[in-house]
């Protein structure tokens, strides 16, 4: 009988908590926006920047010192790939060193004046290219570019220097080990289906981070937590119905959300979705939890809500290079290998993308899921933790406990 009604107390305590805390969200102009504008607004806006996915026609020039009809249909036909674009002829390479100073190529494909003299004596023949690295992607579309043409002009020349073999002769001759390019999970090579699912899973985490650390900063600015209780019930017996209440308003917020950022946003720019979506949900259980638990750890850190911003904004890059998407995990130092292992982000960005990209398993990632739940019972662990010390401090400076 005592059972039943510490068990009964226990679920009215945590209804009522759950109960003030979406009173304190829907109150709070700042928290409605980290919760609900940031995680809405920010996946279509970087998706739209990233899309197309694919740089195209990226402008170049050329310097032609061997003017032949070779060294054009090598020009020509650069110009013809979807990656690269022709726009001027230059007489030497301080004119077309210009066009990039002023940022109107980003190529420079230079071609020596024995060019077509070297190929039609049976010689190896270089051609130049100097390319802006300052953005990658065109780089990229250079070299695939340049590669293509390279190969066809290739073929081209050892067929022409075998006259009269069969077409099987020539198969052998230009290409005997014939081969075939897939490109695995991102089809189109494209930068937004390498990046955006791993930046939807951290937006999720730090619209979180911040939504709640504002809430502690207030919290903390007004000596609010006594409002979380009842009048027969004092603060100090309830802590883990407190950090259980706040932490089930948070789930339940974040339900749309997180179906909006795992599903919708994949489906409208239409990023691989190969993975069971159900799966793909009992993945994002203990990633949401752990998110909401580890928030409300570092929350502590929070003296007023501004603070929120000084604190947490700056993390979002850290915690997107040690997820292991932007460089992989195991050639990062060891100190950074152990801290991305704290961050729920790292082993979210991990699963999901497996997942929904890769087309794996729940079983698949069960490393990534097991380790969520680790950090979900630890960080729950330390957020009752720290709200019993804050309880404490409140005591000592003479707040009670109580309703008042």
């Amino acid at each position: 009988m005592n059972l039943l009604k510490s068990i009964k107390l226990a679920f009215w305590d945590t209804c009522f908590v759950w109960k003030n805390e979406f009173k304190q969200v829907f109150k709070d102009w700042g928290v409605l926006l980290f919760f609900f504008a940031l995680p809405f607004a920010y996946p279509i806006l970087y998706a739209s920047i990233y899309n197309p996915e694919v740089v195209r026609e990226v402008p170049m020039v050329v310097v032609d010192n061997a003017r032949t009809p070779l060294s054009r249909e090598f020009s020509q036909k650069m110009d013809a790939s979807p990656n690269a674009r022709i726009v001027s002829y230059c007489a030497d390479l301080e004119e077309a060193k210009r066009f990039l100073y002023e940022k109107k190529a980003y190529g420079i494909l230079f071609i020596p004046s024995d060019f077509s003299r070297n190929l039609y004596r049976g010689e190896q023949s270089v051609v130049t290219f100097y390319s802006d690295m300052s953005i990658l992607l065109n780089y990229k579309g250079f070299l695939t570019a340049l590669v293509d043409v390279s190969m066809k002009m290739n073929t081209k020349l050892q067929t022409s220097a075998l006259p009269g073999a069969t077409n099987e002769q020539l198969a052998m001759a230009t290409q005997p080990i014939p081969y075939e390019s897939v490109t695995l999970y991102n089809p189109e090579s494209g930068f937004g289906t390498f990046l955006i699912p791993a930046i939807l899973m951290l937006i999720l985490q730090q619209s979180l981070l911040l939504g709640i650390g504002m809430l502690a900063g207030g919290i903390y600015e007004h000596r609010q937590l006594r409002y979380y209780y009842s009048e027969n019930r004092p603060m100090a017996n309830n802590i883990t119905h407190l950090v259980m209440g706040k932490a089930l308003c948070y789930f339940c917020l974040y339900i749309v959300p997180t179906v909006f950022l795992m599903h919708v946003v994949p489906y409208i720019f239409r990023y691989p979705q190969l993975g069971s979506q159900w799966h793909i949900y009992s993945f994002a259980i203990p990633y949401v939890l752990a998110c909401i638990f580890f928030s409300m750890t570092l929350s502590v850190f929070v003296r007023e809500r501004e603070t929120t911003f000084l604190l947490f904004v700056f993390s979002s890059l850290v915690f997107l290079f040690i997820s292991g998407i932007t460089w992989p995990t195991y050639a990062m130092p060891p100190v950074w290998r152990y801290i991305g292992y704290l961050i729920p982000s790292t082993f979210g960005v991990e699963g999901f993308v497996k997942m929904s990209t890769g087309g794996s398993e729940i079983y698949e990632v069960k490393d990534a899921y097991l380790a969520l739940w680790i950090q979900t019972g630890a960080y729950f662990v330390l957020t009752c933790l720290i709200y019993r010390y804050q309880l404490y401090r409140d005591k000592q400076r003479g707040f009670s406990g109580e309703m008042q």
